[in-house]
């Protein structure tokens, strides 16, 4: 099949096909017949991307570069916009930057190879000049402003400040009003052409497409092997939280919360990375999740409501569980929060417990495959890690009571750190 290698899983009656071109380029096409047409292309680079090693050199590159980047890459040689040439066929486009990668996508119901050319050519070559990357800047930094206008926002950007010393995660991906400022023309076009290599690349497409076509395209647009993709450095980051509180005041109905314990790093390209963070991940909504002991109490006693969340993120050399919500109890919630994981390090859920969450997860996880869209943005930025969608309900399937059990011993409780905003 054109040496596209058939990726499939019996049990979901799921399968797509996947390919790495000679210059690294991985295109996975999943064969699906509906109305509608799928397309993403994924860089692997993001906001988290801001200091790198590339030929022994150290490079730094401002915080909200790639999310800059973004912006311009929908820009025509004349500076037109490609959105238009998108409208024109009838493709719906947008963009999106995360720490991990920036996405680039389109559906549409006809004329799916225009439309395909069009992402193609976007990707494919940056077009600025210092006049549209100064207009550019003005519009970040509206975009940044609001943002920084949702307590939301803030009080969770304020707990990342607290729980890393000097990390890329407390910088938001957009970058900041000062650090927009050191961005230009040439510092879009350096980190372009380290990142935009197509080893560093790839593209998911959802439909019954011609597969040899769809290689033909990428080959046009990229048709030269390229260097491989340089290696992001982090700062050495200390274990412990840089600072354990900090308190600020907004026009807030109520305060709202972020209560965040400090996780050791990991990697998170790897199958057994994934593995150690899918058990906390269960192992904290068993704990603190919608039909918990400890939420149910809570909630009718009315120290937590329907805007309490706890969950855990692990990105690049970064992990942490988040426990969030609003109510002026906050403090009472922390030392709650804290003697509930004493408690479960002590006494832990029954095997029956841990069952009954993992078949929730199970049924959670296999909705990915439920969306086209979402299933094409899964495999477009899991291309990139060593595992897929299909490695992650296998594990999931697998991984057991001790794994689950295990880490929420992990846990380090001192490692803790509050934000808030307080009605003023």
């Amino acid at each position: 099949m054109n040496n596209f290698k058939i990726i499939e899983n019996e049990a979901l009656k799921e399968k797509y096909y996947l390919k790495t071109l000679e210059n690294g380029f991985k295109i996975a096409v999943i064969p699906k017949n509906t109305p509608s047409f799928h397309a993403s292309v994924c860089c692997n680079f993001g906001g988290a991307d801001t200091e790198y090693i590339k030929n022994g050199e150290k490079y730094t590159l401002p915080s909200g570069t790639a999310h800059f980047l973004e912006h311009k890459m929908f820009e025509n040689e004349d500076g037109s916009d490609l959105f238009l040439d998108f409208d024109r066929f009838g493709g719906n486009a947008n963009a999106s930057t995360s720490f991990e990668n920036t996405m680039y996508y389109f559906s549409c119901t006809d004329n799916f190879y225009e439309n395909l050319e069009i992402l193609l050519k976007s990707v494919s070559s940056l077009h600025c000049s210092n006049e549209s990357v100064n207009k550019e800047r003005k519009i970040i930094a509206r975009e940044i402003t609001m943002y920084e206008d949702i307590p939301l926002s803030t009080v969770t950007r304020s707990l990342y400040k607290l729980l890393y010393h000097d990390h890329p995660t407390t910088k938001p991906v957009s970058g900041t009003l000062e650090t927009i400022e050191d961005i230009t023309k040439e510092t879009l076009f350096r980190a372009y052409n380290d990142f935009y290599v197509p080893e560093n690349l790839s593209l998911c497409i959802c439909g019954i497409v011609d597969l040899e076509r769809v290689s033909e395209a990428v080959l046009r647009y990229f048709p030269n092997k390229s260097e491989k993709r340089p290696e992001t450095t982090f700062p050495k980051e200390p274990l412990t939280v840089a600072k354990t509180q900090n308190i600020e005041y907004s026009s807030v109905a109520s305060a709202l919360y972020c209560i965040g314990f400090k996780c050791p790093p990991d990697s998170t390209d790897s199958l057994e990375s994934y593995r150690k963070a899918l058990a906390m991940r269960i192992a904290i909504s068993l704990t603190f999740g919608r039909a918990s002991d400890f939420y149910c109490s809570n909630y009718e006693n009315g120290l937590l409501n329907e805007r309490f969340y706890a969950g855990y993120t692990q990105s690049r050399h970064a992990s942490h569980i988040v426990i969030s919500g609003s109510g002026n109890e906050y403090e009472s919630i922390k030392e709650l929060a804290i003697k509930e994981l004493e408690y479960r390090k002590k006494v832990f859920f029954t095997p029956e417990q841990v069952l009954r969450e993992k078949k929730a997860a199970y049924a959670e996880s296999i909705t990915v495959f439920d969306s086209d869209e979402d299933f094409t943005a899964s495999l477009a930025s899991g291309a990139h890690l060593n595992y897929d969608e299909f490695d992650c309900i296998n594990v999931l399937r697998e991984i057991t009571y001790e794994e689950i059990r295990d880490a929420i011993d992990s846990i380090d409780l001192k490692n803790c750190a509050i934000s808030v905003i307080k009605k003023g």
